[in-house]
């Protein structure tokens, strides 16, 4: 893969064994839909129809069934109904069918004689382009193709095929849309049927087992002559152009397709979104799209001058931020394989609020909002989840549907892995700070923080003989201790949500308050003797975990080779936990207690989770560890490029990857623990320079660090407070402000 100043992302060669990972690496979308990044035409041996049953487990340890392509088009809220596993994320029917046919022999890079194979994905304006050589029945075709998932028109995807032949042919070009397809091995369709509403057009309409009704519909142009046919088959429809073509002369294949759903928002067919760009020309679609793409990076780009492959994977974990984000649209939110594969069901979980707000809060504080206000209009599935347990209030689903639902199959985690109830409200609480709108948490929100603050009162323990309340039987972040006493990340975000509650006098009575107010202020954080915190009751009662006898193979996670009985035994952590606290709430903690903590749960840490390294390079970049920084920057922001994407990007892990370098490199703290903006710089030794545009309360600014300088450029109308390497200071309106790197 080579580098284009970190704005493109290269497939050389077409290589069997990497298809899946370059599939959810160029995965494109429109924030209404998105596609994995599949070849136009199938692969031999890579059927997509296979029905099997895939069980509730580990999905960190979890291997999933040999494939060598899958396809994927996802229009979130599209959920269906597992038998086994919930609710989960349809996987409908894959409509980027484009492919010249020979002779009867289709295009297949697999057998076919294809050379000069390579493929492009531009970041900037999410264009895929595709070019290759095939030389069949003694004629070479040049054959390039373009696409995109219109910004601009969020239901309309654009495809282009251009073909130029060595020697005059007749060929058949064939655009097809197959719902021979399932997901995680389930046909989630009740109906399937194909059309041709006119001789340009191919439709597929379907109804999926819960009743959502979908529309997808193509339209097919050809520069050339064609005599046009319509093959319809049980599952999957093809509309085929018969053309001949003279030596050297080209000729252009368009393919224009819309999605609808009778879940939209606006009701209308796709049809009539098809009808929206029936009179614009490719070259203008592709400019309204390019100037909506301009406007995103105008907002967010991050500029690292340096290591290239820095620049790119900063830029790669924004593009599928920025593609995976749903406008305007508070049902959903974003889940956790950025709705490029189907690993997570296409569930939402703590990654909303611990990872993925950050991103929109300090870039585009609107995309942000919806992403809270999700968590607010699913509160009723979050008090049915509370209901189920006998509990009052609101308990949210650990992983949550579009309505809230706890959808997790696994017990351990649905019934133990509590803190994502705190963490919602931390998240409430985190866009409040940042968006000065703490009018909006104390109405819009305040039902949430309340109702969740019951639960809590509700939850916790009183054991005999202590004096302090106790939250028993948790599973914090780390996930490798399932029944834990007194987590101290769960209970300082508990403490935290609490607190919330007490703060906007959302108690109904002096008891309420009173059981409130003890939980904020009681739920204790446990110290050993010498001051280490500690993770849990049990953490330290745990065997020792002998990673050198049970630990083979450390390029696999360490939950994959052990059994889960050796694995709740055993002192080894999934991800950062004590870690995590520390780096939320840093002005709580010394940096010797955190040096602490670090030396002594890092030896123990498998880091398991693709969510670990990057927490652990902002902790270690606040004791001053570099190179360990730099280590953990590696193993988190290369995730995906180095392959990991076969079943869908690690969309928490490319939020952290930006949070390593604004709240890490950059040294900015979040609105939740400073009050103005506020920069503590410390560049890796191969960037000369980072920049970045930020968003701090509302107001608009620019910052620049190098290693002589930092500069921030207030974009907006009125005085920004900063403070930059401990000094409190203020950039006019529209103003640059530059302080001097200390010595």
């Amino acid at each position: 893969m080579t580098n284009d100043c970190g704005w493109s992302l290269v497939e050389e060669r077409f290589e069997l064994d990497r298809c899946k990972s370059y599939e959810g690496l160029f995965a494109q979308g429109s924030g209404y839909y998105h596609v994995r990044g599949a070849l136009e035409e199938p692969l031999p041996d890579a059927p997509q129809n296979l029905r099997y049953w895939r069980m509730p487990t580990n999905v960190t340890s979890e291997r999933f069934r040999e494939s060598l392509s899958k396809w994927g088009t996802y229009i979130p809220g599209v959920f269906g109904e597992h038998p086994l596993l919930g609710r989960e994320l349809v996987n409908l029917p894959c409509f980027l069918g484009l492919a010249p046919i020979v002779g009867g022999t289709p295009l297949d890079v697999v057998s076919g004689n294809v050379s000069g194979h390579q493929r492009t994905l531009d970041l900037r304006t999410g264009v895929l382009t595709r070019s290759l050589r095939w030389r069949v029945q003694g004629v070479d075709l040049e054959l390039t193709y373009e696409r995109f998932a219109s910004a601009a028109h969020p239901h309309i995807f654009f495809q282009r095929l251009t073909l130029t032949p060595s020697a005059d042919v007749t060929l058949e070009l064939a655009a097809t849309i197959d719902g021979d397809v399932t997901t995680n091995g389930y046909d989630h369709f009740a109906s399937l049927e194909f059309h041709m509403p006119e001789r340009d057009m191919l439709e597929c309409l379907l109804e999926t087992d819960v009743g959502d009704g979908v529309g997808i519909r193509s339209r097919v142009t050809c520069t050339s002559e064609a005599s046009w046919r319509f093959a319809a088959e049980d599952r999957r429809a093809r509309l085929i152009a018969s053309i001949s073509v003279t030596a050297g002369a080209t000729v252009t294949l368009e393919k224009r397709t819309s999605l609808a759903t009778s879940r939209d928002p606006e009701q209308r067919s796709a049809d009539e979104w098809l009808a929206d760009v029936s009179d614009q020309s490719w070259d203008e679609a592709l400019a309204a799209n390019t100037q909506t793409w301009e406007q995103r990076w105008s907002a967010c780009d991050v500029i690292v001058d340096g290591e290239p492959r820095d620049q790119r994977a900063l830029r790669t974990a924004l593009y599928h931020l920025q593609r995976a984000h749903v406008p305007a649209d508070t049902r959903v939110a974003i889940d956790a394989k950025g709705y490029a594969g189907e690993a997570y069901w296409g569930r939402f979980f703590w990654d909303t609020e611990m990872y993925l707000l950050p991103v929109y809060l300090y870039t585009d504080p609107d995309r942000a909002r919806t992403l809270v206000s999700f968590r607010v209009q699913s509160l009723p599935g979050a008090q049915q989840n509370a209901a189920r347990y006998g509990y009052p209030g609101a308990k949210y689903a650990w992983e949550s549907d579009d309505r809230g639902n706890e959808c997790c199959p696994n017990w351990q985690y649905a019934d133990h892995e509590l803190h994502v109830t705190a963490d919602v409200v931390y998240g409430l609480a985190h866009y409040a700070a940042a968006t000065n709108e703490t009018d909006w948490l104390a109405s819009t929100a305040a039902s949430v923080v309340g109702e969740t603050a019951r639960y809590w009162a509700a939850r916790v323990d009183q054991r005999v003989g202590d004096d302090h309340p106790s939250l028993l039987g948790v599973m914090g972040p780390d996930e490798f201790v399932p029944l834990a006493g007194n987590n101290a990340y769960t209970n300082r975000l508990v403490r935290f949500a609490v607190q919330q509650a007490v703060t906007l006098g959302l108690a109904t009575s002096d008891e309420e308050r009173a059981r409130f107010t003890r939980i904020a202020n009681d739920l204790p954080i446990l110290e050993r003797s010498d001051g280490l915190v500690l993770q849990c009751e049990e953490f330290e009662r745990l065997a020792e975990p002998d990673f050198e006898r049970t630990w083979l193979d450390r390029t696999r996670t360490y939950a994959a080779q052990v059994s889960q009985e050796r694995l709740y035994r055993t002192k080894a952590l999934k991800q950062a936990d004590v870690l995590m606290l520390m780096w939320l709430f840093p002005q709580e903690f010394s940096d010797a207690q955190v040096r602490q903590a670090w030396d002594y749960y890092l030896p123990y840490t498998t880091h398991d989770s693709s969510l670990s390294a990057s927490v652990h390079a902002m902790v270690a970049l606040r004791l001053g560890l570099q190179d360990e920084a730099q280590r953990c920057w590696s193993r988190a922001a290369y995730l995906d490029l180095d392959g990991g994407a076969a079943e869908g990007i690690h969309i928490a892990n490319a939020a952290a990857t930006w949070m390593m370098a604004i709240f890490g490199f950059a040294g900015m703290r979040t609105a939740l623990q400073a009050d103005v903006l506020t920069l503590e710089p410390r560049l890796p030794a191969q960037w000369s320079r980072l920049a970045f545009p930020v968003v701090w309360k509302r107001q608009h600014a620019f910052v620049e660090i190098d290693s002589r300088q930092v500069s921030v450029q207030n974009r907006s109308g009125a005085e920004l407070p900063v403070s930059v390497f401990g000094r409190r200071d203020t950039v006019p309106a529209r103003g640059v402000q530059t302080w001097e790197q200390p010595s």
